[in-house]
């Protein structure tokens, strides 16, 4: 038996990419499935509606937001060192930013400000002097800020030039020096019998080596009484790279605060950082989007305050549209399964998530993996770092088996009841009642008795149902791969639209004109299973 992590179960979407349900959407009145994850081409595009900051939580358009990048409050700051948030802070009638978690404070910076007192009998300040006070402050900082950036942009704007004027002198000296190279090779020489030697491959070949080794000696050799490659900071003091203050803390801390220009930075020079800016997005379907509709998976409010159960309104509704398949589609899970090593056998569960009634059937898949990135026809049936775990942030390589998927028989349809809430029959007999072909389901018995050969690479079968949820039993041959790629199996789960099931989907149902026509909107799914014992 494997473990709970060996299988899982991925939907495919429309650009052919395999998603954990809890990252597909299907959009409104769709036949096809979109994904947020991160493959070539995506099926899905983001466009920022909005931004927010995370400490004081307002909010600001696109526009605005993308001007500013950071929140522009004066009492949202972070600590420089450890980036938690910085509060600010009255001591002794001086008003400066504090940070609560490494005890840091912006006196070290000289970033402070005096404050008077209020004149009450306890020698405090009012509300009113600390929001001067704090107003300075960021006045302060941003004076701070600027001188900083004007160094910075001095320092890289005479780096700039320097190195121009050595790529130069670079240029001249090669060219001359190419030019004495190819001069020494026409050079006509004597041998020891007076004979003039003329012009030869060797000859240059030779004069070429004698001038590398000439530029390489005079690397070396010492300009004003030392070397280049002895020449330290300060003559010849073997000095630190950074201040000694500053050991001790990271280096992205240390590139993002080095002042620049030729003054070293210390503890001094560290200022407090603004927070930035997050933005809220929207997700569209790339596919409803060619075809002229709007294709929205996910629309957040522009308020983050929205859906708080602070306020008095609105609790909960923390999007405009939220159309996650989570909510929307059957969802697929193997409960046990096992090998014997020639065959692999599936146990699995469909829940029905909607408040309607779902009739499915799983079918033979025709999906051959995911389309090349070089190619609009042809598709791969090995698929590298396949995201199966996205709270966990587990990604694996897949080989697909398309041989064994065409040999999958089409179950029975089965009628799944709506959803219902888990804690109203807690306790209950009922809730719990399992059919019996699934509570007595053993891998190695059902491996045992299968009829599962070359023959027949795959056998899949209805075993119980009970309301909202059904069982399944796949039995499959192994994958002829190596132990480090993962096995994999595409089926189709394929939904009744009409006649009262999945209304959920707002899908318009097709008619032929035929009485018995049923229309199925199908989805590829791709069972993934880990052959490692």
């Amino acid at each position: 038996m494997n473990n709970e992590d060996s299988a899982y179960v991925l939907y495919v979407d429309h650009q052919g990419h395999p998603a954990p349900l809890s990252l597909s959407y299907h959009a409104t009145a769709s036949r096809r499935l979109t994904s947020s994850v991160d493959r070539h081409p995506p099926s899905s595009v983001t466009e920022v509606d909005s931004a927010y900051c995370p400490q004081c939580l307002s909010f600001h358009d696109a526009n605005t937001a993308g001007n500013l990048g950071y929140c522009p409050k004066e009492t949202c700051r972070l600590c420089p060192i450890c980036r938690a948030v910085a509060s600010v802070a009255v001591e002794d009638l001086y008003c400066f930013y504090e940070c609560g978690l490494c005890e840091w404070t912006s006196k070290t910076c000289q970033l402070q400000t005096s404050l008077s007192a209020s004149g009450n009998e306890n020698g405090g300040v009012s509300l009113e002097a600390v929001k001067k006070a704090s107003a300075d402050l960021l006045s302060q900082w941003k004076s701070k800020m600027s001188d900083r950036n004007k160094q910075t942009e001095d320092h890289f704007y005479n780096m700039a030039k320097t190195m121009g004027g050595l790529a130069k002198d670079h240029v001249k000296d090669k060219r001359s020096s190419t030019r004495r190279v190819f001069t020494s090779g026409l050079t006509s020489k004597r041998n020891q019998d007076g004979d003039v030697k003329g012009w030869s491959i060797l000859a240059l070949e030779n004069s070429q080596r004698e001038h590398t080794m000439t530029m390489e000696s005079s690397i070396n050799e010492p300009v004003g009484g030392k070397g280049l490659q002895q020449i330290s900071l300060e003559d010849g003091e073997n000095q630190p790279l950074y201040h000694p203050s500053l050991h001790g803390l990271s280096a992205e801390l240390l590139l993002s605060q080095e002042v620049g220009g030729n003054t070293v930075g210390s503890m001094s020079t560290l200022l407090p950082l603004a927070i930035p800016l997050r933005p809220r997005k929207s997700r569209r379907c790339r596919a409803e989007l060619a075809e002229g509709r709007p294709g929205i998976l996910v629309k957040p409010k522009l308020n983050p305050l929205e859906g708080d159960s602070s306020l008095r309104t609105g609790h909960g509704q923390w999007w405009k549209k939220d159309s996650s398949a989570i909510e929307v589609l059957p969802r697929v899970r193997v409960s046990i399964d096992a090998s014997d090593g020639s065959r692999h056998a599936f146990l699995m569960k469909i829940s029905n998530p909607t408040l309607g009634i779902v009739r499915l059937r799983l079918t033979p898949s025709d999906y051959t993996g995911e389309r090349l990135w070089d190619s609009r026809t042809e598709t791969t049936s090995y698929m590298k770092n396949l995201v199966v775990d996205p709270l966990k942030n587990n990604s694996i390589d897949v080989q697909l088996d398309t041989e064994v998927a065409k040999a999958i028989d089409v179950s029975d349809l089965c009628e799944l009841e709506p959803a219902e809430d888990s804690f109203l029959e807690l306790g209950s007999k009922s809730s719990n009642s399992v059919p019996e072909a699934v509570s007595s389901w053993e891998a190695g018995d059902v491996l045992c008795d299968s009829k599962v050969s070359k023959e027949l690479p795959a056998t899949l079968r209805k075993l119980g149902q009970n309301k909202s949820v059904a069982w399944f039993e796949l039995i499959v041959l192994e994958s002829p791969t190596v132990n480090t790629v993962h096995s994999a199996v595409p089926i189709t789960m394929e939904l009744q639209v009409g006649d009262g099931s999945w209304e959920s989907s707002l899908v318009q149902p097709q008619n032929d004109g035929s009485h018995n026509f049923k229309d199925f909107v199908a989805f590829d799914l791709v069972i993934i299973w880990d052959k490692i014992d």
